[in-house]
């Protein structure tokens, strides 16, 4: 169990979802977008993966910072706000290329103290 901010965790999940379609959407062949989740050490972890044209050598951290973009109708804020937001939530972010084609984005967050969750229910968010 994690706990966060609902809606901005929501938001963070709809920029990478929409970015790994963006990224499929002038390709040939099968498209695939994958959202897995599991618990890690400290945490859950959130992985986003799409079988689009994956990154370029050296995006991986570049992508996060604002107003880099490779989308040529892009404003660069999407993943940039991402990462504000995970790691507001005490997690990271990170992306990087599949071994078999395509992007991924992982991002993790911590764990719930259950004990101390307990009495705000409202705010837990199962994952």
């Amino acid at each position: 169990m994690i706990v966060g901010d609902r809606v901005q965790l929501q938001q963070v999940l709809v920029n990478l979802v929409m970015n790994s379609i963006d990224a499929m959407r002038n390709r040939e062949g099968e498209h695939r977008l994958s959202l897995t989740t599991r618990a890690v050490d400290d945490g859950v972890e959130f992985t986003i993966r799409d079988t689009g044209p994956g990154l370029a050598p050296g995006q991986e951290s570049k992508i996060f910072e604002p107003f880099v973009t490779t989308k040529s109708s892009g404003m660069g804020v999407g993943l940039a706000i991402s990462r504000t937001l995970v790691g507001a939530h005490g997690g990271k972010i990170r992306a990087g290329n599949h071994p078999d084609g395509g992007a991924e984005f992982v991002f993790t967050l911590p764990a719930a103290d259950l004990e101390a969750e307990l009495s705000e229910p409202d705010e837990a968010v199962s994952g």
